[in-house]
């Protein structure tokens, strides 16, 4: 009878689990895929967060300003369809002097 009250008290005890090897998963800490590969890129932690943010894009190696949509301008060339062509008004100024009223991030 003593016998398996030890028994029964080794079992409750983490000694047991940890000669069991049996540990239980939790998906609480996990880190998704793309998170893992903003952390890993070889740049500051301000522009990370910015990245994961979205105030910030990666592109080719470099950290860049996304591409804005401005009142009363065509958006970038790279932001086209190829079907349009010939739209050359895009803003070419510094946005110090911009006077469009709306200016969005490109979607």
């Amino acid at each position: 009878m003593a016998s398996l009250l030890i028994c029964g008290a080794a079992r409750s005890c983490c000694w047991a689990t940890l000669v069991g090897q049996r540990r239980y998963k939790s998906h609480i800490n996990s880190v998704s895929i793309l998170q893992q590969f903003y952390n890993r890129l070889p740049i500051r932690k301000k522009y990370i967060k910015a990245i994961k943010k979205g105030t910030l894009i990666w592109d080719k190696g470099q950290v860049k300003i996304p591409p804005l949509k401005i009142e009363g301008y065509d958006p970038p060339k790279k932001c086209l369809s190829p079907l349009v062509k010939n739209r050359n008004n895009q803003y070419r100024g510094s946005f110090l002097n911009l006077r469009a009223h709306r200016v969005e991030f490109q979607d």
